[in-house]
């Protein structure tokens, strides 16, 4: 006599394909956060905070993609900004969404809005302190955001 397996969550019945499908989700994600690093948004490839090339974090508070340098000290704000790495962590499809509906260019208008680069001068990547004093300005102080980014409407 055969008998027919009871089916569960998963492919093939049981709770491990509850686990497989959780997985096979999270790499979905990671993959497109890779992408999104990548050659997909080319400004993405340069770290938001001090333009170095390579990035290895995404501020998931902002949405930006950020360099090893930057993660930490965006990490040593007030408040701290939730830093993750691109490469060695797991996204939800909620950061997802939210880095495809930001990256790079979209943070420069509303951090930046107001910046003006004849005033106010960007610093030298080499420099962390420098770099740590232009990340208070723009997140503590909030220095430079466009408080209405009317121009994200246009997006």
């Amino acid at each position: 006599m055969v008998m027919a397996a009871k089916k569960g969550p998963g492919p093939g019945g049981g709770v491990s394909g509850g686990k497989a499908e959780a997985e096979a989700a999270s790499e979905v994600w990671c993959r497109r956060v890779r992408e999104l690093g990548g050659c997909s948004q080319a400004g993405n490839r340069h770290c938001f905070e001090c333009a170095q090339r390579g990035v290895t974090y995404v501020d998931i508070t902002v949405g930006s993609f950020v360099c090893t340098t930057c993660s930490g000290l965006l990490r040593g704000l007030n408040p701290p900004h939730r830093v993750k790495s691109i490469s060695m962590t797991t996204f939800t499809e909620p950061e997802v969404v939210f880095l495809q509906s930001r990256g790079n260019e979209v943070c420069r208008k509303i951090w930046l809005g107001l910046f003006d680069a004849r005033t106010s001068l960007v610093p030298d990547s080499r420099d962390p302190q420098k770099v740590k004093e232009f990340l208070q300005e723009k997140y503590e102080k909030k220095r430079w955001p466009d408080t209405f980014p009317r121009r994200l409407c246009q997006l």
